[in-house]
């Protein structure tokens, strides 16, 4: 996932790069998080499966933060 989003902010010259996930899946929050991302929102209780109601996480990370980690 590192390499993918140095290949966005290179290529595509993004100012920005980020992903939805939902609260029950911990290792994509986790993944984000080790790569420097923040959480950028939560949308509570909108998905729904197997009974229970899961928020929706907003992960991003802007150029420059991403630049500061990986110099």
């Amino acid at each position: 996932m590192k390499l993918w989003i140095q290949y966005l902010f290179d290529t595509l010259g993004l100012v920005r790069v980020g992903y939805t996930t939902w609260s029950g899946n911990y290792r994509m929050i986790r993944i984000g998080e080790k790569l420097g991302m923040t959480m950028e929102g939560r949308l509570r209780k909108v998905r729904y499966w197997k009974e229970i109601y899961y928020d929706s996480i907003r992960m991003g990370i802007l150029r420059e933060e991403w630049n500061d980690i990986n110099k």
